[in-house]
């Protein structure tokens, strides 16, 4: 199922948080601060619940190195590895496929790896084998954005972890991306892969890495 309808971003929004968290934060202090006057020992729960969602709505500026031959990291987490394969989404060729675990309190934005147009977005549920060996009978969400750069395709993959958890665009199809713009968006943990054509990238991280998408440097063009 196709979705180029991205979630809005230009609501207020405190700096450093998603828009979303503004109203939320907004009323959780708001709260605290009444308790506080009423009932003091009631105060620490709201202001447990309003310090949860500033973590969990997390979502920094940063800024992205200016370099047309290097590729950045697409998230924030864990290098887990990489992994040789046929693509036949996107890039119709076989692959070199970084896998970056996303933990639940990991930034929950998703940052384009390199500047180039959108080309290809797919979302969709389904329900492959990412998590385990057993198979799972609910269904995931999947994202696929696939950009074209100046020097090859690259294809973006973000797969939740379970039931009801939404993978939001923050792109649409023909978009203009710059290195470390917002991709998307998968609150709570997610695993994000990102492919690109063997031989083309000099991969840079090891296993157990830690990446923080749009700044840390993942890998460089391999000119040929």
């Amino acid at each position: 199922m196709l979705n180029n309808r991205p979630v809005p971003d230009s609501l207020p929004r405190i700096p450093g948080l998603e828009p979303v968290a503004t109203p939320i934060v907004g009323l959780g202090v708001g709260l605290t601060g009444i308790l506080l006057r009423v009932r003091p020992r009631l105060a620490p729960l709201p202001l447990a619940l309003t310090a949860l969602t500033a973590l969990i709505c997390r979502d920094p500026e940063r800024a992205t190195p200016d370099d047309t031959d290097a590729l950045f990291a697409p998230a924030d987490g864990v290098v887990l590895g990489t992994t040789e394969i046929y693509e036949h989404r996107f890039l119709h060729t076989d692959a070199i496929q970084l896998t970056i675990n996303v933990s639940p309190i990991d930034v929950a934005v998703q940052r384009s790896p390199a500047s180039g147009s959108v080309d290809h977005l797919e979302h969709h549920t389904s329900d492959p084998l990412l998590f385990g060996e057993s198979r799972e009978t609910y269904r995931l969400e999947r994202l696929f954005i696939g950009i074209s750069t100046a020097w090859g395709p690259l294809l973006l993959s973000v797969t939740t972890r379970f039931r009801g958890q939404r993978a939001t665009p923050l792109v649409r199809l023909g978009d203009r991306v710059r290195a470390g713009q917002r991709l998307s968006r998968v609150r709570f943990g997610s695993r994000v892969d990102l492919l690109a054509p063997r031989d083309l990238i000099e991969w840079l991280p090891a296993p157990g890495a830690h990446l923080r998408a749009g700044v840390s440097l993942i890998g460089q063009v391999v000119l040929l």
